[in-house]
């Protein structure tokens, strides 16, 4: 089955899935999340637990590609550079993004984060498995930069317009690279036969403590990517 998808994959575009794991990496890319997925496995029965949050943040990720694209369809609206919805989310995500960067380089940002990640320790074990779920599927779509990631991804299956079989693949695609990271710490584990809790332990306070500037500074970079898209899109569309 694997086999049969990556081939399918592989007589796609290579642009369209290389700019589709691009997007799906960039929404892995969360520290936090991944702090939180390592935390549920120093609990009670750590891997259905992670799989669990896990689970939900991928069903999120998948659904929200899908409802943008039906939006996208029902509205007809026009996603190519230098169209002036495009110029708009990219010049939105920008400003929210840069925003979001230089909030997270605070030392405000930082003790936030330690709070709200030391007050989800205390209540992690008192979490059913659906509860994990849903509260997988809320952490993925309440995330800022996720959302510009979801409104990249769906404009660019719109804008190509591969037909559904492959928009079925490449969303697959998406789902599954945007779970990557998140995926490691349960595997690390499954791997080690649990014997890396000590070492999760450790980078969990790591990421606790310490990872915010990574998203900050990867805030930044992808602001000032959709920024230079967004004025140059509008350029084109000016002249």
């Amino acid at each position: 089955m694997f086999a049969s998808f990556f081939a399918s994959l592989a007589a796609l575009n290579p642009l369209l899935v290389t700019k589709s794991s691009v997007f799906g990496f960039g929404i892995a890319f969360s520290p936090l999340h991944i702090a939180v997925v390592a935390l549920l496995l120093l609990g009670p029965t750590p891997i259905r637990r992670s799989l669990a949050y896990v689970a939900g943040w991928s069903l999120a990720n998948a659904l929200a590609i899908v409802l943008l694209m039906v939006l996208g369809e029902v509205f007809s609206i026009n996603l190519s550079h230098g169209e002036r919805e495009q110029v708009l989310i990219d010049l939105l995500g920008a400003g929210a993004l840069i925003g979001l960067g230089l909030y997270e380089l605070t030392p405000r940002a930082s003790l936030a984060e330690e709070g709200m990640v030391l007050r989800l320790m205390n209540q992690l074990p008192e979490f059913s498995t659906l509860t994990l779920v849903l509260i997988g599927a809320s952490s993925a779509l309440l995330t800022p930069e996720n959302l510009v990631f979801y409104l990249k991804e769906a404009g660019l299956l719109l804008l190509n317009e591969p037909g559904l079989k492959a928009d079925a693949e490449v969303t697959g695609l998406f789902t599954v690279v945007s779970s990557s990271l998140l995926l490691l710490p349960p595997l690390v584990w499954l791997l080690s036969g649990g014997r890396v809790r000590e070492t999760i332990a450790r980078l969990e306070d790591w990421l606790q403590h310490s990872a915010e500037w990574l998203v900050g500074v990867l805030a930044l970079a992808l602001g000032a990517y959709l920024l230079y898209e967004g004025l140059h899109g509008l350029n084109l569309m000016v002249s």
